[in-house]
């Protein structure tokens, strides 16, 4: 993933809520905002996915996380306006912001902090995952009309369905291509990417796409952002390979194509109440719905990631 990952922590859920979804708003294009109220959940988070800054009220918080994630950035969200400016005299590597300001100033403060420090990961890439609960919709149809439409020339798919029914040229071109990712061979990666036409099939297998985690995909991304001659992909995540939501937290978007039928519109909203249950709300966040119904389906794809 691209963006920089950030963390909002207070015991207020309503701030924490509000705070969380305007700075996805506010920062889109540099952060994912992920917002806690448990410090539990917290702690487990940052261990097992981590966060680059951390935002929370109170010194004795800031001190206490950063003393067991000190690589991270922490900022201070001040009850007063005279703490609330700028770097910490005392704590390496924590800054105030005023808590009671604007929430487009507290924006604007972080904002100022992440490009003094240089750690905004911006991308000329964009990352897609496509993945839907609804079975048969026709997502990967829309995913191969899209990279193969040329006014959206420079896109890259990757098939990550149970079985595929592609048949390319490429196919040979691009084998063993996901063992490649797991190996971390970046000369053979690289040696794909640019020899493919812009199409990498599921491969024959599906028990080798379930060996793809979250750790595959954000290394694949790294690669892929030295690649000159792409400007995004797509990966095409069957039903059946996804194994952890995690994966899905590395996409800059989540496309989620549905049908307007009613299992349809149940399977959509128990997707959503199963991200909740797993507490990755930010998730909902890059979801984008497409309703596989309306006859504009491409082009509102096509607003959507262009």
């Amino acid at each position: 993933m691209s963006a920089l990952k950030v963390g909002i922590f207070d015991s207020d859920r309503a701030y924490v809520e509000k705070m969380a979804a305007y700075l996805n708003r506010f920062g889109k294009e540099i952060w994912n905002v992920a917002g806690f109220t448990d410090g539990t959940v917290l702690e487990k988070y940052m261990r097992e996915r981590g966060v680059d800054l951390l935002m929370m009220t109170g010194k004795d918080s800031v001190a206490y996380y950063k003393g067991l994630f000190p690589e991270v950035c922490c900022v201070c969200l001040t009850e007063s306006k005279r703490e609330g400016k700028g770097r910490d005299p005392v704590m390496e590597g924590v800054y105030s912001v005023y808590r009671y300001q604007s929430a487009g100033a507290v924006g604007q403060a972080v904002v100022d902090i992440v490009k003094y420090l240089g750690i905004v990961k911006q991308s000329a890439k964009k990352s897609v995952a496509l993945y839907s609960p609804v079975g048969r919709c026709g997502k990967t149809t829309l995913a191969m009309e899209f990279v193969e439409n040329e006014q959206n020339a420079g896109w890259l798919y990757i098939g990550m369905e149970d079985y595929s029914y592609l048949v390319d040229d490429d196919k040979y071109a691009a084998e063993d291509f996901l063992y490649y990712v797991k190996e971390r061979r970046e000369d053979a990666v690289s040696d794909i990417l640019n020899k493919v036409s812009g199409i990498i099939p599921s491969p024959f297998s599906p028990f080798d796409t379930r060996q793809i985690g979250r750790n595959d995909v954000e290394w694949f991304l790294k690669i892929f952002e030295n690649i000159g001659i792409y400007k995004g992909v797509i990966f095409d995540i069957g039903t059946g390979i996804l194994q952890n939501l995690n994966v899905l937290l590395q996409f800059d978007y989540l496309i989620v194509p549905y049908l307007s039928e009613e299992p349809s519109m149940e399977k959509r909203q128990q997707f959503e109440e199963l991200i909740r249950a797993y507490e990755m709300d930010e998730l909902l966040e890059r979801i984008h719905y497409l309703n596989m119904d309306d006859p504009d389906v491409m082009r509102e794809l096509i607003e959507v990631l262009e």
